[in-house]
């Protein structure tokens, strides 16, 4: 109680504070004394008096409440008044004071700005990805996606798998710690026909899944279990931004008939605005499970606890908790494949984990989604770099403000009237900066998104009213913390040094504290050119890999068919496409084969002659691709020994192959694969003669092991499992890009059954796994730079006042025989010291928490020496730079005008 007293005491509080308890009880006790000695000049005796007195106030306590709440209401009423006319009158005091230092003002709201701009442009993003819940979806905490944690057939290492069977889930439906549990899986399929046509993103789901999730329809209805069944006719829900895009929103567009696939199927429903599922990429529509069947033909996945296509949610009971549905989900999930426990195919101690209704949040998140967390921490070390410079400007400015300051306090203006004055200042500074920052956020969240995450669903604006409230919140913090330390101190000079001194003096705590700025600058630059550098690093040897093959120029065409085709009409339609694509002006060379590189992949049982068992590590294949007689050298892929495989071969069904290098070392070294034989599925067919020898190449993976594989030729003769061509390959000379229209239109004019050509480059197929590398490169980069230019003018901004204010001294230097390299060197030693010690903590800080970073960097250590040493060279000599003009102007001071300036 003491402390809060004496904390009164010391602002004065209780002198502003009036008491209209007090106040009251003196008015009625001096109106009832005056009734009463009314009464007694009448005659009455003083006992008569006081009643009589009683009886006309009536009910005291009533009127006591009644009063004491109209006079406390006044009071905060005035209190309210005075605050905000005082709030007023500072605002235009700070208002006029800016306007008469615009250079000041632009300088720290465009610095503040920087900081609190990229602040929001980060929390727009991050606060999609990760922190705000799906649109639509009712109590999304209660909603849990149903994992398998189990050890990886492939890798051999532990995983969390997303995607499982419809059996189990048919399996978890049964768990009564779930209140309702469905599933749902995500497929690209071909909406309309001939030039309409296009692909688009579908959501495959049980009719439980909008129930679960609590979501109504925008219009229509959704799906029901009768028309989620096998055979039922087919149905469509259409996401709001389709029905907007492509339908133009037409309000009759339910019960209209629309082609999907080979299949046609009615509207029935429109999904609210912003309704998305619960994943980030972007939905088009919504149908029944069972329209899997249709699109691949067949329908062993409802059977098969093989197919791995579905993803499974629940939402949990309200009398379960998170602990007692895993368990009873795993139980039942090992329940299911008991067959499979007791063949050894399947571990028995694998468990069912609830991950977040959030995709992003669990341990399969895409890179970018990682790396955006680190953007986060790397956006506030921005903010923290701009607050330190804005409070050295502060302070800077203070220092030349002493005597207007210490007038008004000598004047009677109350210090913490002061104080309050200074930080609203710097508030109303951080406030323009936020309005700065709010068209920062709008362009940087575009080109985020545009950019680096093209394919995730994104509401209309990066500015909503989330980043708004953030934006705001961030400009107050910011505003605070940059002002607190100047307006204290500003405020507690003394009023006679300040008086005495002006703008020339300035304390020693002052020059600390900005040397302590300047040095928290410099350290924080360095931890953001650190992790720039790590990843600019991952991305130029990510980029310089050696894929084996030549993606560069390389364009791939797949088309979508109706009705059903044979594989003898699919392949002469592939040979017809590769015979008119190769004559176009600018292609060099054309194929076709059933896989494409970053695609898709294929594997057969494998087996050699005379070996019980193949030496490769699950996961690695070997992999095999049928394609025409040229495919491997379309794709740029270089033979090492022996020859191709012929056309005559492939129209023949000869059984010859080609293998890599690496699966040919590993099978056959020392001697060599040539004319060395293998079987395929069936043990007892005939062997495949491997007739030649080609380079690795990366088949689905940009970092991993390179896995073996294989080539067969793809011709009239029938191959195993009859493999088809799937994909035309275009070689294209120049700009790729140019091809691009050209080959689509080409192709849908080759055969009326023709409903959509696909054309892409093979290199926008790779990229995707470029893009966290490319993401952390940039946005590190951009971010670095950033700070390292506030930095330095911060550097700039000290040195040079400092300057300013020492000119006396500097002229009696100068004076008493110090030359001008003398005064040049001692203000660039400053410089370049107080930049060393920066770095040097900035170092020690960056080799702490490099280690984290590790797993989002490739091919490069995340203390890697050349790295630290280049950033040290940077921030030196910027900071040599930053200081060189001050020292310059140190150096030139005239000693008789520094000895008569004031």
């Amino acid at each position: 109680m003491k402390t809060f007293t004496g904390f009164r005491r010391f602002f004065r509080l209780s002198a502003f504070r009036p008491d209209p308890d007090g106040d009251l009880e003196t008015q009625l006790s001096f109106h009832f004394r005056q009734t009463e000695e009314e009464l007694l000049a009448q005659g009455l005796s003083p006992t008569e008096a006081r009643e009589e007195a009683h009886r006309r106030f009536g009910d005291a306590t009533k009127y006591r409440r009644d009063l004491g709440r109209i006079d406390r209401r006044t009071v905060a009423r005035t209190r309210r008044l005075a605050f905000l006319e005082a709030v007023a009158q500072d605002l235009a005091h700070v208002a006029r004071g800016l306007k008469r230092e615009t250079g000041f003002t632009a300088a720290v709201v465009l610095t503040l700005a920087l900081g609190i701009g990229a602040n929001a442009t980060m929390f727009g993003v991050v606060d999609h990805l990760l922190l705000s819940p799906p649109a639509h979806v009712n109590r999304p905490e209660d909603v849990v996606r149903l994992q398998v944690h189990r050890m990886s057939p492939f890798s051999g290492q532990p995983e969390t798998m997303a995607y499982q069977t419809y059996s189990d889930y048919q399996d978890f439906a049964g768990a009564s710690s779930l209140e309702s549990v469905a599933a749902f899986g995500d497929q690209e399929v071909v909406l309309g026909r001939g030039e309409d046509a296009a692909r688009v993103n579908a959501v495959l789901s049980t009719a439980s899944f909008f129930p679960l999730l609590g979501v109504n329809p925008a219009m229509g209805r959704f799906f029901d279990e009768t028309e989620d069944e096998p055979g039922a006719p087919g149905v469509v829900v259409l996401s709001h931004s389709l029905w907007r895009s492509r339908f133009g929103g037409r309000e009759d567009i339910l019960g209209e008939s629309v082609p999907i696939g080979n299949e046609i199927y009615t509207v029935i429903g429109v999904a609210p605005e912003g309704f998305n599922g619960i994943d980030l990429p972007r939905v088009d529509l919504f149908v029944p499970h069972h329209v899997y069947t249709s699109l691949y033909g067949t329908d062993r996945w409802t059977q098969s606890r093989g197919y791995y296509w579905m993803q499974a949610i629940g939402r949990l009971a309200s009398t379960s908790s998170r602990e007692a549905a895993a368990d009873e989900a795993t139980a039942l999930h090992l329940n299911g494949r008991r067959e499979y426990i007791d063949q050894g195919r399947y571990p028995e101690d694998a468990r069912i984990v609830l991950g977040s209704v959030k995709a992003a949040l669990g341990p399969d998140a895409p890179g970018e989604v990682q790396v955006s967390r680190w953007l986060v921490g790397v956006t506030v070390i921005v903010l923290l770099i701009a607050c330190a410079n804005v409070a050295n400007l502060l302070l800077a400015r203070g220092a030349r403000r002493r005597r207007e300051i210490g007038i008004r306090v000598a004047l009677g203006i109350p210090r913490r009237r002061m104080v309050g004055q200074l930080l609203v200042e710097s508030t109303a500074l951080a406030g323009l900066g936020g309005v700065m920052a709010l068209g920062m956020a709008y362009w940087g969240g575009q080109i985020i998104r545009t950019t680096f995450l093209p394919e995730v669903a994104w509401p209309a604006s990066p500015v909503d009213l989330r980043v708004l409230l953030f934006t705001l919140g961030v400009a107050i913090a910011t505003g605070l913390l940059a002002g607190m330390a100047p307006a204290l101190r500003g405020a507690d000079e003394g009023v006679v040094d300040s008086l005495k001194e002006g703008g020339r003096g300035g304390t020693s705590r002052r020059g600390r504290s900005q040397t302590a700025l300047l040095v928290t600058q410099a350290a924080l630059s360095v931890i953001l050119l650190v992790g720039a550098g790590l990843f600019v690093r991952s991305l130029q040897r990510a980029q310089a890999i050696d894929l084996g093959f030549e993606p560069d120029g390389l364009i791939l065409a797949s088309v979508d068919l109706d009705g059903e085709w044979e594989r003898d009409a699919r392949l002469n339609l592939a040979q017809r496409a590769v015979e008119r694509l190769g004559g176009l002006p600018g292609v060099v060379e054309s194929s076709y084969a059933s896989n494409n590189p970053f695609r898709g992949m294929s594997a057969f049982d494998f087996s050699v002659p005379g070996m019980d068992s193949i030496p490769i590590t699950r996961g690695l294949g070997p992999f095999v691709t049928a394609g025409s007689p040229n495919h491997l050298s379309t794709l740029g892929i270089r033979l090492l020994e022996g020859r191709m495989f012929t056309a005559q071969e492939a129209a023949s069904g000869a059984r010859v192959a080609v293998v890599t290098e690496n699966m040919a070392r590993k099978l056959w070294e020392p001697e060599t694969a040539l004319g060395k034989c293998f079987l395929l599925s069936d043990p007892e067919s005939p062997c495949w003669e491997v007739v030649g020898v080609v380079e690795s190449n990366r088949l689905n993976d940009l970092t991993g092991e390179i896995p073996w594989q294989y080539y067969l030729p793809l011709g009239a003769a029938a191959t195993p499992m009859e493999m088809s061509p799937n994909t035309v390959f275009v070689r294209a000379q120049g700009d790729p890009r140019e091809l691009l229209a050209t080959i689509q239109r080409e192709l849908r004019n080759l055969d009326p059954a023709i409903r959509f050509a696909q054309v892409q480059l093979q290199q926008d197929l790779i990229d995707p796994q470029l893009r966290s590398w490319r993401l952390g490169a940039t946005m590190f980069s951009l971010f670095g730079i950033l700070a390292l230019l506030v930095a330095a003018v911060g550097l700039y901004s000290v040195l040079a006042f400092n300057v300013t204010r020492r000119t006396r001294e500097l002229g009696v230097r100068s004076a008493m025989g110090a030359t001008g390299t003398r005064l040049l060197t001692m203000v660039l030693r400053q410089a370049l010291g107080v930049t060393a010690v920066g770095v040097s903590l900035g170092l020690v800080v960056a080799v702490i928490a490099a280690g984290k970073m590790g797993p989002l960097l490739f091919g490069t250590s995340p203390r890697d020496p050349m790295v630290m040493m280049e950033v040290a060279g940077i921030l030196l000599v910027v900071a040599a730079a930053a200081g060189a003009i001050p020292a310059w102007a140190a150096a030139r001071v005239d000693p008789m005008r520094a000895l008569r300036t004031d």
